[in-house]
């Protein structure tokens, strides 16, 4: 079993030391419960914090002395926020190009059979700035897919065709938000959320489009296969 990530035993020490419950973490954060906030210091086990979080959380703790620069560091940035100096790439095989890229794949959900899948070959790659990608994620390359909209159901936010980035390594459903899903035969992207207090866990997935209507489900049965955390599309 992974081990608790050190950032968030970090975390943990540096809002005992602001003085803040975690409650008031969370209702600062405009979580509904407590336990939503609690995950990131409990039971995440990824190497570093979501940046979102980190940015969120510098007012917060800042209030009771946690300078930016240590709450920086928990998402593996510097003090100015920006990502730390890379060697010089040399592999042909890397997730990261020697021009300071980042590699990510693109996937057609018709098509593949998981998300996850790491050994897909013949796939489209995307070579972003790693000083872009490291200012709203510190997930590796691997960790990342490039996936379109299919279909209406997520319309006006998401629109078919569309461009999306998805962490396939962040399935924790706290905080709600949008994932894909594996949904009957095939893929769909919908907000998903955890329903309190279920035994056993019970989801809650909506679409956007009201045309659609909302359904509960087991959380097995969602298969949720990652978090949608960007999107690109055309003015």
């Amino acid at each position: 079993m992974a081990q608790l990530s050190p950032s968030s035993r970090q975390l943990k020490q540096l809002r005992a030391r602001a003085g803040i419950s975690i409650r008031e973490v969370a209702h600062a954060l405009g979580m509904e419960y407590g336990s939503s906030y609690q995950h990131y210091e409990d039971r995440f086990k990824r190497p570093f914090l979501p940046l979102d979080l980190v940015m969120k959380l510098i007012p917060i703790l800042g209030k009771g002395g946690v300078q930016p620069a240590e709450l920086y560091a928990l998402a593996g940035l510097d003090a100015s926020g920006e990502p730390p100096a890379l060697p010089a790439i040399d592999a042909e095989d890397s997730d990261q190009s020697a021009d300071g890229r980042i590699k990510i794949k693109e996937i057609d959900l018709r098509t593949v059979k998981s998300v996850a899948d790491k050994t897909l070959q013949n796939v489209v790659l995307w070579h972003l700035p790693i000083s872009f990608m490291r200012s709203y994620t510190t997930a590796p390359a691997d960790q990342l897919r490039i996936v379109s909209v299919i279909g209406d159901s997520m319309e006006p936010l998401l629109i078919p065709g569309q461009r999306l980035l998805v962490d396939i390594e962040d399935r924790v459903l706290s905080p709600p938000g949008i994932f894909v899903l594996r949904d009957g035969n095939g893929f769909s992207i919908k907000r998903v959320q955890i329903i309190p207090r279920a035994e056993p866990a019970r989801v809650k997935i909506q679409s956007e489009n009201t045309k659609y209507e909302a359904y509960e489900c087991s959380l097995e049965e969602a298969d949720i296969q990652g978090r949608v955390i960007a999107q690109w599309r055309w003015l």
